[in-house]
């Protein structure tokens, strides 16, 4: 970013600060000199920030810039994308979209700072599951915890995930005897539960292509 344009905002955001003006009209950003000016906003004023962009590729751009102007890790700077499903076609959404869209949910209840969230007008639009569905279905699993496993497949089920021989994508699960495979929307990658019973023995991660 150029050093002049970079004044131009400093002194436009220190002007608006001082004011305490709650309505900003701002023109004329370009490339990462947007992100630049929401990060400079946010860190003036510390509030949950959401933007709205006219599609996913201006969402994702805006994302990245964001992260790389992010001074402080624990601020959670956030993409919930949109499904990318045309009206009236009979067309499954992917599950990987899905993913995204509940570990940015999830994240939101557990944020330790006020969030940054970047979409796009169509997934602004659309209906969300509720918070407290949300925090319903979210299961705690512990080393040493006795859980019913029958009790969490049909847990699994009621919230949206497919039942598998293998575990490839987000929200597919597996039973095999003693073992539970589950590939929760908020890892990279699939994790594996092995019983004794009822009790569970060992929690570990593992990869699903191989």
């Amino acid at each position: 970013m150029a050093q002049n344009q970079e004044k131009i905002l400093n002194d436009f955001l220190n002007v608006a600060a001082g004011r305490r003006v709650s309505v900003l009209d701002c023109h004329g950003l370009k490339g990462g000199s947007t992100a630049y000016f929401l990060w400079n906003c946010y860190v003036r004023v510390p509030q949950p920030i959401l933007v709205v962009t006219a599609n996913a590729r201006q969402a994702e751009a805006l994302w990245l810039d964001l992260q790389f102007f992010r001074t402080d890790a624990r601020v959670p700077v956030l993409y919930f994308p949109p499904y990318n499903i045309q009206p009236y076609k009979m067309l499954a959404y992917h599950n990987e979209t899905a993913a995204r869209r509940m570990k940015v949910l999830y994240t939101l209840l557990e944020a330790p700072q006020p969030p940054i969230v970047v979409t796009t007008t169509a997934a602004f639009l659309k209906r969300l599951i509720p918070r407290g569905e949300v925090v319903d279905y979210a299961e705690l699993l512990m080393v040493g915890e006795e859980i019913d496993r029958a009790q969490l497949v049909e847990k699994l089920v009621e919230g949206g995930c497919t039942q598998a021989q293998i575990v490839e994508e987000p929200g597919d699960f597996s039973v095999r005897g003693g073992i539970v495979d589950i590939f929760s929307p908020l890892y990279d990658h699939p994790l594996r539960a092995e019983f004794f019973g009822d009790t569970i023995e060992s929690l570990r991660f593992f990869s699903a292509d191989s």
